[in-house]
């Protein structure tokens, strides 16, 4: 239980993350700004010798930019254990001939807003749906009468969604 919980957490905050920011590309980077580089095919083959995953893209904080070398801070690998977080980042120099694209990262506003909105609207969705199935805290008209509101989730297309998904 504990390990879904996590998951779904994870889940969240990637989510939450790639909602926040988008790329656009950038002709002249400034030093502080985060990119993402995408290499020449030239590039990515030189650069991936002895490695085991290709490198195809780097992604970083601009240290240093001219018209001919771009210096990125990237990371490189990251590992936690109980007593103590490792990153470990290295300082990359591109020629400005490696480099097919060059993207920005930058916050939008309407990424993050329809993402905060689809999860206001799930939320309301699941307290809607629970208290369909466990019943409400109101007490019943005096007149005997049942109001309830439509079900939001019935069994019937619960039992639904759970057949598609196997």
């Amino acid at each position: 239980m504990r390990r879904a919980a996590s998951a779904a957490v994870m889940l969240c905050a990637v989510a939450l993350g790639a909602a926040c920011y988008s790329y656009r590309p950038v002709q002249s980077p400034s030093p502080g700004m985060d990119v993402r580089a995408r290499l020449t095919a030239d590039a990515a083959v030189r650069r991936s010798q002895g490695l085991d995953d290709p490198v195809v893209r780097l992604e970083g904080m601009v240290v240093e930019s001219t018209a001919s070398l771009l210096t990125l801070d990237v990371l490189i690998a990251r590992t936690s254990s109980a007593f103590q977080d490792v990153v470990i980042r290295d300082t990359v120099r591109l020629e400005m001939g490696e480099i097919q694209s060059l993207q920005a990262r930058r916050f939008s506003p309407a990424r993050t807003t329809l993402f905060v909105a689809g999860i206001g609207v799930a939320a309301f969705g699941v307290v809607r749906g629970i208290d369909q199935i466990v019943g409400g805290t109101d007490d019943p008209p005096d007149d005997g009468t049942p109001t309830s509101p439509p079900p939001l989730v019935s069994w019937r297309s619960f039992r639904m969604l759970l057949a598609l998904l196997r």
